[in-house]
């Protein structure tokens, strides 16, 4: 995923959109990149690909510094960076996970509290209007985009070749009428989505490899295995409190808690929704919430120490 700077739009009009896919066709010839799903949004672009060569960093840096120039260049009052730093990356596993993120993702232009509104039958005419994502082409609503490359994903639903896009709008639509899993609930190290086989695979291939992390940085994590009692006790400990107390359920605005669970994420162990869990069954959104203002409320300095104190990681 790639955000605009401050969240700026980065999309003004549809000849923005159409230059970005453009280039992002141009950039995966270029690359040696398959793209199997893309999500164009007002302020941010979703992107499920598979690089044949390690070049993650400069097909991203190639892609969005030329969309820059041509942005720059066409809208000559814009000013400063459109994009927000780097790009946020994450493994994916083959299979149901593929399948899912992008089902998730192909909705997401009727998610939300402004975009989610309307009955099932209204989001779903929105989302068959919405023109700019790989949806259209796989539900075989529209003529698919030439360098998006369906067969794998079309191929994880099974059945007959000549149903495969009717099975997949279906698979997809059926999102619009109950919810569904949010992948990313699921993420572990803050870098893989995948089962615990895949990630233990992971792991091993890249023990004494890290400077594959410069690919992904939070895949430096994987290499480091840190038990979540051990965090736990570390934080109750210095903290001076009960364990229990700290993970017992209707406990609020107790600090130790909150450490708790921004340490416990920071070692890549357990998903948001497992980390919910061990603090008394917490929504896998307010413990992103928690995460996300804990770490708001330390320096720079205090988060490098308590990484030391906690993680032995030294940053």
């Amino acid at each position: 995923m790639q955000r605009g700077n401050a969240r700026q739009r980065i999309f003004w009009d549809d000849r923005d959109r159409n230059r970005f896919i453009e280039l992002l066709s141009e950039s995966a010839r270029r690359f040696d990149v398959a793209i199997f799903c893309f999500v164009l949004m007002g302020n941010h672009v979703h992107l499920v690909a598979q690089t044949h060569r390690p070049n993650l960093s400069r097909w991203m840096h190639w892609l969005t510094v030329a969309y820059t120039v041509f942005f720059s260049r066409r809208h000559r009052g814009a000013s400063g960076h459109l994009f927000q730093g780097r790009y946020k990356g994450f493994l994916v596993q083959e299979g149901d996970y593929l399948l899912g993120l992008g089902r998730y993702l192909h909705l997401n232009p009727v998610r939300g509290v402004s975009l989610g509104r309307g009955t099932p039958s209204e989001r779903r005419k929105r989302l068959r209007a919405f023109r700019w994502s790989s949806y259209l082409g796989y539900a075989g609503l529209k003529k698919p985009y030439p360098f998006v490359e369906e067969e794998m994903v079309l191929g994880e639903l099974g059945g007959a070749r000549k149903d495969e896009r009717v099975r997949y709008r279906r698979f997809v639509e059926e999102g619009l009428v109950r919810e569904v899993e949010n992948p990313f609930e699921a993420v572990r190290w803050q870098a893989v989505l995948g089962n615990e086989t895949f990630v233990q695979k992971l792991r091993d291939r890249l023990k004494g490899l890290h400077r594959h992390g410069r690919e992904i940085p939070s895949l430096r994590r994987i290499g480091r295995v840190v038990r979540t009692e051990e965090v736990l006790e570390k934080v109750a400990k210095k903290f001076r409190m009960q364990r229990e107390r700290m993970q017992r359920k209707g406990e609020r605005g107790l600090k130790a808690r909150n450490v708790a669970m921004w340490m416990i994420w920071e070692s890549g162990t357990k998903s948001l929704r497992e980390i919910g869990e061990l603090f008394g069954g917490l929504d896998y959104a307010a413990v992103a919430q928690r995460i996300r203002r804990t770490r708001l409320a330390h320096s720079a300095r205090a988060t490098s120490q308590l990484r030391k104190e906690m993680l032995n990681v030294e940053t």
